[in-house]
């Protein structure tokens, strides 16, 4: 990821916190082209270090309810 800079997103979660991520940074990580989704099988398996933690939150993204 070095020598590219990712637009940094904050995320609000009300009275339990707020954190930032860096936009596109997993699919570039993980290969993936930007404005694809990313495949089940990558996000799958025991993952360590910084891209563990991209990994995690991105399944938690994916398990909350947008837009409800």
């Amino acid at each position: 990821m070095a020598g590219k800079l990712y637009e940094k997103k904050r995320v609000d979660l009300g009275g339990a916190g707020s954190f930032s991520v860096r936009k596109g940074a997993l699919h570039h990580a993980l290969g993936v082209p930007e404005g694809e989704k990313i495949p089940e099988s990558k996000l799958a398996g025991h993952h360590g270090g910084k891209l563990g933690r991209m990994i995690a939150s991105a399944k938690g993204f994916k398990a909350m309810k947008h837009g409800r």
